[in-house]
């Protein structure tokens, strides 16, 4: 059993989970995709502190990810499916397992919006592009639509 399961591995919840062990508490972070949350799909990160200059939004989740680890942080790849908040011992169901602790930390973040268009999916990665500063070059002297917002 943890003393603090947290479901999310952005930011938030990265930095949960150092100071959480910092403190001395068993701490485990579930994530459903990657460490970083969106932020790891940025292709510059530039409003955050203690950045570095240029650094890609891969990187900085890699080193976000580094540092939690070595602090003592268990990470596990899973996603939660249901959560049980009553009683003393609070449980995570998850795809890959039951997983039980003293007290829970939702940060579970957000995801990209998506307009549920006809072929919204299938063209994901294939002429749709959900990063403008990344994938904007490719589209230069086209006709393209813009939506905005997370």
């Amino acid at each position: 059993m943890y003393d603090i399961i947290i479901i999310g591995a952005g930011p938030a919840g990265i930095s949960a989970g150092i100071y959480a062990v910092s403190r001395g508490k068993r701490t485990l972070i579930l994530e459903k995709a990657q460490v970083g949350g969106i932020i790891g799909k940025v292709s510059t990160v530039t409003h955050y502190t203690a950045i570095e200059k240029q650094e890609t939004g891969a990187t900085f989740a890699a080193r976000m990810k580094e540092q939690a680890l070595q602090a003592g942080v268990e990470i596990v790849q899973a996603e939660a499916v249901h959560v049980a908040l009553t009683g003393e011992v609070k449980s995570v169901t998850t795809d890959r397992g039951i997983y039980e602790a003293k007290r829970i930390i939702l940060a579970n973040g957000g995801t990209p919006r998506k307009l549920g268009i006809p072929g919204e999916k299938e063209l994901a990665g294939k002429g749709m592009g959900m990063n403008a500063a990344r994938d904007g070059a490719a589209y230069a002297g086209k006709n393209v639509y813009v939506v905005g917002g997370a």
